[in-house]
């Protein structure tokens, strides 16, 4: 059975205490990260940490100096050796209040887990058949300053992804509160529009993706222009490409929506600069 790292602490899995963990259970007191592996390393790791202090200065929960980029790549280097991941794989933090207490913490100390997992490829590759997606009306986000990492509180994102099972899609996009497209249930979206790549800005209420920054430069790199501005349903009709990007996937094409198809040129030449990128180590 695979170990875990519970507060600097490698166990078993059914060595976690749910007393030690119920803040995030009963509210969602808390938030994750995931890390890709590549080559048995974990990559973009100062760019996650960077998003970890974003999230503990949000939420309020209490770190030492001790929490910090050494301490967590030691933990997560240690975890994967142990678990033996020498190729592909991801790493997932789940970090929480720790204690009891209700609405009201009874502390605001620090609780994480950190997991790892295995993945099937070593680098990014693009899927074959492009996604079927649809927009997710039912529920939209709301735009905060909680809006641009990962909560625990993740309801919004697993009622699209039950819209996308019932409607046989691969992914639905999410809308804010002002009905823009901002995301997918799992990704942020790049569109291809009058020969400029577009993504929505943070302020729109969307993941500040790590990919979403490593793409952003590689668009750059091979002469695109990207665009940070709003997305709305008519923006879909029109484009010429869509892709989603997480640090997991990399990048997935959108092959339909509705009756519009798409092509896939510009995300088979961005993935492959991405992934030349990781062979010579400048990631």
């Amino acid at each position: 059975m695979n170990k875990i790292n519970f507060n600097g602490e490698l166990v078993s899995e059914e060595k976690i205490l749910f007393n030690k963990t119920k803040r995030a259970f009963n509210y969602g007191d808390g938030f994750f990260e995931t890390i890709r592996i590549v080559n048995g390393k974990p990559i973009f790791i100062e760019r996650h940490f960077k998003r970890i202090v974003i999230g503990l200065k949000h939420l309020k929960i209490n770190y030492s100096k001790k929490f910090n980029l050494n301490f967590l790549s030691d933990n997560i280097s240690e975890l994967i050796n142990i678990n033996n991941i020498k190729s592909g794989g991801k790493i997932k933090v789940y970090i929480f209040r720790s204690g009891m207490g209700t609405y009201k913490p009874s502390t605001n100390d620090i609780c994480f887990i950190i997991e790892s997992l295995k993945v099937e490829n070593n680098l990014y590759k693009l899927n074959h058949k492009g996604f079927l997606v649809d927009v997710f009306k039912d529920y939209k986000k709301q735009i905060n300053y909680l809006s641009s990492f990962k909560s625990s509180s993740s309801l919004l994102y697993v009622l699209a992804s039950l819209h996308t099972i019932d409607n046989h899609l691969d992914d639905s996009l999410i809308l804010n509160e002002n009905n823009e497209i901002i995301e997918s249930s799992n990704s942020n979206i790049f569109i291809l529009l009058d020969n400029k790549i577009i993504t929505p800005p943070l302020n729109s209420g969307c993941i500040s993706g790590i990919m979403r920054i490593e793409l952003m430069n590689i668009i750059n790199d091979i002469g695109f222009t990207v665009l940070e501005r709003k997305i709305v349903t008519d923006d879909l009709l029109n484009s010429k490409e869509i892709f989603l990007s997480n640090v997991v996937s990399g990048i997935n094409w959108v092959g339909g929506y509705k009756q519009i198809r798409y092509y896939n040129t510009l995300s088979k030449k961005i993935i492959k600069e991405l992934n030349k990128k990781l062979v010579i180590g400048r990631i």
